[in-house]
């Protein structure tokens, strides 16, 4: 009997409470996903003793959580209004979530009241009846949008959990998985400064920063991990232009923020908006394309009024 890398089931839901397993089902919180791997971490406590030989004592293990981490196709629910099976992802990496009923689902960056998630991951057998089960409590972590020319738009996660030791389960059955084809990064608009920019890809990463909340009296000394700051930043590759176009040099040298806005999809349900309102040049790199010189430009992002560095908005 051999685990299978492909036949892997991903349940996720928001827990009421932090760290309470909120039982995700089959029916209703499947995920899709690509290249999850989940990893035993721990801190590896040497006993460095002195004793009368130079031989080692067996270490102890002491905090103990999981690391997690996976891809997911960006795309709506297929219906405006109606938050996505993503929605859970974005709320345990920071994100608020408002939902216009029939218009829009809108995830922006919060400062406080962090919601968490429950991960069920089931890894299951070429045969027999059991899978093995891994659950993951009190889930947060951070995410990193990819989007690439005539490819789908990736979201990639990565996270931390309470460790519990893993266990074999039944077989999951009757998964509902979200039927939304997802878009194309195709036909998108992308502007900055309100200039149309001819890119072959850009990615944007919330950068979080994860921290354990230790606690002498929480399982494996560990009571929460915490979302204590975050340092938005990205990269994207513009064909170079003319100054008379775009004076990207002016831009850095002012260090001036710009507004950026790329939208990815038509179809209502499954359109996504991304902006963030200051945008400034780290630096400005060159590139080449397919014999086309383009600037290589990693940036970051920053408030406009607060907890606005970036938006998403599915309509």
């Amino acid at each position: 009997m051999a685990l299978l890398t492909r036949k892997r089931v991903l349940l996720i839901k928001e827990e009421t409470e932090y760290g309470m397993d909120s039982s995700p089902t089959p029916a209703e919180n499947c995920l899709d996903v690509r290249n999850l791997k989940i990893a035993g971490a721990g801190d590896l406590l040497e006993r460095d003793l002195m004793r009368n030989t130079l031989s080692t004592l067996t270490p102890k293990l002491g905090k103990r959580w999981y690391d997690i981490s996976f891809d997911c196709e960006l795309k709506g629910s297929g219906t405006k209004g109606t938050a996505g099976k993503l929605g859970d992802l974005f709320e345990a990496c920071g994100f608020s979530e408002t939902v216009s009923a029939g218009s829009s689902v809108v995830y922006k960056p919060q400062s406080d009241t962090f919601k968490s998630v429950t991960i069920y991951a089931y890894d299951i057998p070429d045969s027999g009846e059991n899978a093995l089960v891994r659950k993951l409590l009190g889930v947060r972590g951070s995410l990193r949008i990819v989007a690439e020319a005539g490819q789908i738009c990736r979201l990639e996660f990565t996270g931390k959990g309470k460790y519990a030791d893993p266990t074999d389960d039944a077989i999951p059955t009757g998964m509902t998985y979200e039927t939304t084809i997802p878009p194309i990064v195709e036909s998108s608009v992308f502007t900055l400064n309100n200039v149309s920019l001819i890119a072959q890809s850009i990615n944007l990463d919330m950068a979080n920063t994860l921290v354990d909340e230790d606690d002498i009296s929480g399982a494996a000394g560990i009571k929460a991990f915490l979302i204590t700051g975050r340092k938005p930043a990205g990269t994207f590759n513009p064909e170079a232009v003319l100054v008379a176009t775009y004076n990207f040099w002016a831009d850095w040298i002012a260090a001036t923020s710009r507004a950026l806005s790329m939208v990815i999809g038509t179809t209502a349900g499954n359109k996504i908006t991304i902006t963030a309102p200051a945008l400034s040049i780290d630096n400005l790199g060159e590139g080449d394309r397919n014999g086309i010189i383009t600037r290589d430009i990693p940036f970051h992002l920053a408030q406009s009024t607060g907890d606005d560095e970036v938006q998403f908005k599915f309509e």
